[in-house]
């Protein structure tokens, strides 16, 4: 399913017979990047909070890009051009979560390892995008060398749909913790 290069743009068809682009974020995107943050319901900004999502910090992300650092990807609906998911995949670790992965002796390594903060609009979720992500995820952090994806910031344990996704696809529970209730630490080794 992904291209021999997993940076590369790729327009797949959803289960409802969308076409839709997934590509890098890119500068020109800022407008299109503040509208998707705006038509998020507030259910799934509870889950998905890797920044804030006001127009300056945007800017800011768009402005600055650099996918040494941060890949970051988003899926575009060829029928409007409006982002429909937006997808961070990090080097390393986010301080709070390197501190909670080194109390349980795991050392996370910039170099062999990285964060993952997937989010679909709400209208897309369960459409099938959710499964081509992963497994475009999974081969951008293979191709840049990476042993291990964590998920950012974790993922609430009342979010059982989140979870039963991010077990599906081989990420194991390593460790919980309380942030707004109760979350998991979930990992996946690459092999």
């Amino acid at each position: 399913m992904s291209s021999p290069n997993p940076f590369a743009p790729q327009t797949i068809q959803l289960l409802k017979h969308e076409s839709i682009v997934v590509r890098l974020l890119e500068a020109a995107d800022a407008p299109k990047l503040i509208a998707y943050f705006d038509g998020l319901s507030a259910s799934t900004k509870g889950y998905f909070a890797p920044h804030p999502f006001d127009p300056a910090t945007v800017n800011t992300i768009c402005a600055t890009l650099n996918p040494n650092e941060c890949v970051r990807l988003i899926a575009t609906s060829t029928a409007n051009q409006a982002i429909i998911t937006y997808v961070l995949l990090q080097a390393g670790a986010i301080p709070s979560d390197t501190d909670r992965y080194n109390s349980l002796g795991i050392d996370i390594n910039p170099a062999t390892d990285c964060s993952l903060a997937p989010s679909i609009a709400d209208a897309y979720q369960s459409q099938g995008l959710g499964g081509y992500l992963m497994e475009k995820i999974i081969a951008i952090a293979r191709t840049m060398a990476k042993k291990r994806i964590i998920l950012w910031g974790g993922v609430q344990a009342g979010n059982s749909r989140a979870v039963r996704y991010y077990r599906k696809y081989g990420f194991a529970e390593i460790g919980t913790f309380e942030h707004n209730g109760p979350n998991y630490d979930m990992c996946l080794t690459l092999e």
